[in-house]
């Protein structure tokens, strides 16, 4: 993996690997290689406050860039600085605590370039909101670039930990859609919007929000129920299997990265993600986080999958063990199970497969694509 710090340090190599994430989903818009070394070159390896200031700073360069562009009628222009505005502040919105009251500011300027980008560039999606137990998740449903019928299949993907849904949009949605496909992103407990505004903590059980989404989906009239998908990424990949586990309406589930346990496989094998775990959970501290996160599994429950799975690991996943994908892949009942690991000579061999995603996520497209026919 590419790596621009070269200190050595956690913090620094966690600085290499979100950039190099950043330059993964510069292919889908989400950014411009360029502008992300421009922004780098102003940080040291491992200072966050250096890392807020250079992302918010280019965040609001290319907020105006859009502004103007806009106001000339340069639509394709606008929507494409609006969403890689959105990308700089929503990195830099990222390095602050909960407690920083920078950090809701910036947190709304992120959430307000999303559907300016999408709407001057031309994407076809629609703001969505989901019934959940007297809440409402906010969403995007995304629509194929081209339809072959009145009722289309569609694929809902959930995020992980510490990424926004919004965030999905360049990590396969354009994939998928690209391909015929639908698809759904929300603001699931302790995501997103959920979190931030409403104050919803994450759940153990997460089909509660997964079967929301599905009943959503159904209710819609012009998605094919019988030709549903579920994916998901990071935390997500145990989010979405404790959904296929009591949700039966999925044709096919993908886990990009696999996460058996939350407990062990995260917070005991990667404490750096600590603070984001507390945060989620609203522990009010580490024993506290401890005791919530371990509800947090996978344990008896992979019998119950009765859907096709695709399982996607890093061989050497600095995040989540490996033998957390073997552990998920062997207790599945299923006949149709796929594990596939990434490594080191083809590239992807870190956590979601961060430097290889122009391989790995039209793979699992291509594989949704042949479940959901």
């Amino acid at each position: 993996m590419f790596r621009f710090w070269t200190e050595g340090t956690p913090e620094a190599e966690d600085f290499c690997t979100i950039l190099v994430g950043l330059l993964s989903e510069s292919t889908q818009g989400a950014a411009d290689p360029n502008e992300l070394l421009r922004i780098a070159a102003r940080i040291r390896g491992g200072n966050r406050e250096d890392w807020v200031r250079s992302f918010a700073a280019e965040g609001k360069r290319l907020h105006a860039i859009a502004e103007t562009a806009a106001g000339c009628g340069h639509q394709r222009t606008a929507g494409e600085s609006y969403l890689r505005a959105f990308t700089y502040f929503r990195c830099a919105e990222l390095m602050l605590p909960p407690t920083d009251p920078r950090k809701a500011a910036l947190y709304d300027q992120t959430i307000a370039c999303f559907p300016l980008g999408l709407n001057h560039a031309g994407y076809r999606y629609e703001a969505v909101s989901i019934p959940w137990e007297g809440r409402q998740l906010a969403g995007w449903l995304f629509k194929p670039s081209k339809s072959e019928g009145a009722l289309t299949p569609c694929v809902v993907f959930l995020s992980g930990a510490d990424a926004l849904p919004e965030q999905n949009f360049f990590r396969g949605v354009q994939w998928l859609t690209a391909r015929g496909l639908a698809c759904l992103l929300f603001n699931g407990p302790g995501q997103g919007g959920a979190i931030r505004l409403q104050g919803l903590t994450t759940v153990p059980d997460y089909e509660r929000p997964v079967t929301a989404a599905v009943n959503y989906l159904l209710e819609r009239g012009d998605i094919d129920g019988d030709r549903l998908g579920l994916m998901g990424v990071s935390m997500g990949g145990y989010y979405v299997m404790r959904g296929a586990a009591f949700e039966h309406r999925f044709r096919g589930v993908v886990v990009w990265g696999a996460m058996y346990s939350i407990y062990e496989d995260l917070w005991q094998h990667y404490p750096p993600l600590r603070p984001q775990l507390r945060w989620i959970t609203g522990a009010k501290d580490d024993a506290d986080a401890a005791t919530k996160l371990s509800t947090f599994t996978l344990e008896g429950q992979l019998e119950n999958v009765r859907t096709p799975v695709l399982i996607i690991h890093g061989a050497e996943d600095e995040m989540v063990p490996l033998d957390s994908a073997h552990r998920t892949f062997n207790e599945l009942r299923v006949a149709d199970k796929q594990l596939r690991i990434y490594r080191a000579g083809d590239g992807g061999e870190r956590h979601i497969n961060i430097d290889n995603w122009s391989q790995v996520i039209p793979s699992m497209a291509d594989w949704l694509v042949e479940h959901l026919r």
